[in-house]
């Protein structure tokens, strides 16, 4: 069988509520945008990778560094959407939805995101969590939380403290992270279902999936990822990279693209 083309796909666009033109927001010498689309470009099991945006300066700054960009509609309220429209105009099977505003994520995480569903054509949807250590994280809306089966498939997401410890034990304690990966035909397929009303609730999209009795597998990823949400969260990212050697590494091999 002929290997599944890999694509990754960053959702941007400037008209974000909480930090308006986020994309192009420069950390040390780069927009943020430019950030996330090179750091996919160091995973090797990726095929190509485009923007998915309907902002010209979004586009006109992606393309000024040489990378691909598709237009898609200005009415998507959610980014799966959004990611849907572009899929329909390229050639691919597994779609990897890469948020752009994760500037600090290993490249290493898209290899372990995708492969299981190279090797089970079954798997429909993986999503990439990583441990929450401190428990306040667990009160915080803007952390969306996971908690999984035995077999590490979503049982539920929520903007709540889940699991709540009313007998404190070690049960593990999970964040949605802004990557995930689906197969091409059941992305189109998620995005024709009805809204639930657990996902209007939340607002958290991937509830969808599992209200309609769909199954998303959790990937998880030991390294915490620290995304921008505003403004002051760009001081906190250029900070990480002053003093973590592993990110200044990367963002060395980064420049040199």
């Amino acid at each position: 069988m002929d290997k599944r083309k890999v694509v990754a796909i960053i959702p941007a666009r400037m008209d974000s509520s909480r930090f308006p033109g986020k994309p192009l927001a420069k950390i040390i010498d780069l927009p943020m945008i430019e950030h996330v689309r090179r750091r996919v470009c160091l995973c090797d099991i990726i095929d190509d990778v485009y923007v998915a945006t309907c902002d010209d300066e979004i586009k006109e700054k992606v393309e000024q560094f040489g990378g691909k960009v598709i237009m898609t509609a200005n009415t998507h309220q959610r980014c799966t959407d959004r990611i849907e429209e572009a899929a329909r105009k390229i050639e691919v099977d597994i779609v990897i939805i890469v948020q752009g505003d994760e500037p600090l994520f290993d490249p290493a995480a898209l290899d372990i995101l995708v492969k299981p569903m190279l090797r089970d054509n079954s798997i429909l949807c993986t999503n990439l969590l990583s441990a929450i250590n401190n428990e306040n994280d667990l009160g915080d809306v803007n952390i969306v939380k996971a908690v999984l089966d035995k077999e590490n498939y979503v049982m539920y997401y929520s903007r709540a403290p889940i699991p709540y410890f009313r007998v404190k034990n070690n049960s593990p304690m999970y964040r949605q992270t802004g990557l995930s990966a689906f197969d091409k035909s059941f992305l189109q397929q998620f995005s024709n279902l009805p809204p639930t009303p657990k996902e209007i609730a939340e607002s958290v999209d991937f509830l969808r999936i599992l209200e309609h009795r769909y199954r998303i597998l959790g990937v998880i990823y030991p390294q915490k990822t620290v995304g921008v949400d505003c403004k002051d969260d760009i001081l906190k990212v250029e900070e990480i990279f002053k003093k973590d050697l592993v990110q200044r590494k990367i963002y060395q091999r980064i420049l040199s693209l």
